[in-house]
């Protein structure tokens, strides 16, 4: 039961950060929905609160991909086989 909760986190995680990624990717044109604009600005502050903020715009998004590839493939892990 624990790991599937921890599965379910770690999924979820994922996914938030995939759209936070997703939003820095948008927030590098000027033309994007400003939703993602939005979501870009969010993902930037947390990726400055790393540390991170250093990085041109195009390496903290890749950055960000990196970090949701990682947590995904340890969500896909940490899920229970059946």
């Amino acid at each position: 039961m624990l790991l599937l909760l921890l599965s379910v986190l770690l999924f979820l995680t994922a996914a938030a950060l995939g759209l936070l990624a997703l939003g820095l990717f948008s927030s590098l044109a000027a033309n994007g929905p400003l939703w993602l604009r939005s979501l870009g600005v969010l993902g930037a502050g947390a990726v400055q609160g790393t540390g991170l903020g250093r990085l041109s715009g195009v390496a903290q998004a890749f950055t960000l991909v990196l970090l949701t590839s990682l947590t995904a493939g340890l969500a896909a892990f940490v899920k229970p086989r059946a």
